[in-house]
């Protein structure tokens, strides 16, 4: 998840949470960052991480190896690029079924956007490109379509599915009845959104 914690905010606010196990990382200069947070009984293994992603290996309890990915995407759209590259790089890493749940700051097509600012069909290209590339298909959503709110008053307000999970064709055979949800949110600017297998 996105999140402007750090280590002792997560210590402090997340204390009570039945997840003992956590990855936290800074983005440096920003208020943001990522965490990884899991139960004690969930088998994970960090492969590597930077600020913009987590790559673990998950083992299930039938010992099914699966891998997933935490990414927060550039926000800049001249530094997109960067976000699809790094997908594609760790995609190196992946030996069988993957999935990602992430801030990919990209839409894939213009009815996940609500503003009067038009997307440029080149950055929506790119995105379903790079996912393409991966063997990465959207598993869709229950809940509110748009989960971001930049929270501008009238015409410039902008709302964006910028939050989605993916997955390769084995694992969406593998864990078919997943559902992704968009939560409410009172504070963010991102709707948090929930994976579950």
């Amino acid at each position: 998840m996105e999140t402007r914690l750090d280590r002792e905010g997560f210590k402090y606010w997340c204390s009570d949470l039945p997840y003992p196990n956590r990855l936290i990382v800074k983005h440096p200069n920003t208020g943001g960052g990522l965490a990884l947070i899991w139960k004690k009984d969930v088998k994970m293994d960090l492969i590597n991480y930077t600020v913009h992603h987590f790559l673990v290996r998950v083992v299930e309890e039938d010992g099914f190896v699966w891998f997933l990915t935490c990414f927060y995407g550039w926000s800049e759209y001249n530094s997109q690029a960067k976000s699809w590259a790094l997908l594609n790089h760790l995609r190196s890493f992946v030996e069988g079924s993957w999935s990602c749940i992430s801030d990919f700051n990209a839409i894939l097509s213009s009815s996940e956007k609500l503003s009067r600012q038009p997307t440029q069909s080149r950055i929506m290209d790119d995105f379903r490109e790079a996912l393409e590339l991966n063997n990465l298909a959207d598993l869709g959503y229950q809940g509110y379509p748009f989960t971001w709110n930049n929270k501008g008053p009238g015409e410039a307000n902008m709302k964006e599915r910028l939050d989605q999970a993916v997955a390769t064709g084995d694992w969406r055979d593998e864990f078919s009845l997943t559902t992704v949800t968009h939560l409410s949110s009172h504070a963010s600017d991102h709707l948090p959104i929930i994976l579950q297998t």
